[in-house]
């Protein structure tokens, strides 16, 4: 360990959930991905990857085979992860959560920017679609991205059989925990090579400038970026949603949003 902290001092933590991903993919799916992702920006920048975290994830939905936290204990875990890492000697340290509800969002983003302001080391903490919005990945739940990104990493995790190709955005929610595009018609192991490639690179790309800049310039611009193409309430938020949620009208995108509310 002090031999690489010397010679890349880059540290990535992948976070995750134990949470369902329908009957088609893995239990633990945002772990797996936000490892995968994690490995392939080291291989371009060098450092060290930890291992992922899956306890204290919250905000995760009333799905079979799921563990429910309170926010305060992630809030503790990163906050105490980030000062002990920095004790190390890392310079630029990377949380990527491939679990995403928007409260656990700001409380990384928010816990990096707290730490940051100590000038100890600088911090990201992020989704792994701030650096995807680009191809149009907005994030998804056992979806066309996650499913994808599964097949190309771990295939035998993935069982298409086990659900129906083209069923209704609102089925496919409430009976199958998918939010998303229909991965059983969409999803491929290409597709999720190619999102892979795309993140890593300009996650690495983004590490990289950090290091070299000593400061949190990069992140806050990824920050910005992400918020940009992210709002809610803008004219094209219903083209947003159909992006991302596959919703076909507007009296849709509201049932969707009723059930989240209420399931949450």
């Amino acid at each position: 360990m002090r031999a690489m902290v010397g010679e890349m001092p880059i540290a990535y933590v992948p976070i995750g959930a134990l949470e369902w991903h329908g009957e088609h993919a893995p239990l633990g799916l945002d772990g797996i991905k936000a490892q995968a992702l994690c490995e392939s920006a080291a291989e371009r920048t060098g450092g060290v990857v930890f291992p992922t975290i899956f306890w204290g994830a919250f905000d995760t939905m009333p799905f079979p085979f799921t563990f429910h936290f309170r926010r305060a204990g992630l809030r503790v875990l990163a906050r105490e992860t980030l000062i002990q890492l920095a004790d190390w000697g890392f310079k630029v340290i990377v949380l990527l959560t491939g679990h995403y509800p928007p409260a656990q969002i700001r409380l990384l983003r928010k816990e990096c920017r707290r730490f940051n302001k100590t000038g100890a080391a600088v911090a990201l903490g992020a989704p792994e679609h701030v650096f995807a919005t680009d191809i149009e990945y907005y994030g998804d739940h056992a979806g066309m991205w996650e499913t994808s990104i599964m097949m190309a990493i771990r295939p035998d995790t993935v069982d298409l059989s086990k659900m129906p190709a083209n069923l209704p955005t609102m089925e496919r929610l409430a009976k199958f925990g998918v939010m998303g595009h229909d991965p059983i018609s969409k999803a491929s192991a290409d597709k999720g090579r190619q999102a892979i490639e795309h993140i890593s690179q300009r996650l690495a790309a983004t590490v990289e400038r950090a290091l070299t800049e000593k400061s949190d310039r990069a992140f806050e611009e990824a920050y910005e970026n992400f918020d940009k193409e992210m709002r809610i309430f803008s004219r094209g938020s219903f083209r947003l949603a159909q992006k991302a949620l596959d919703v076909r009208s507007f009296g849709e995108l509201i049932r969707y949003g009723v059930w989240t509310l209420r399931n949450l």
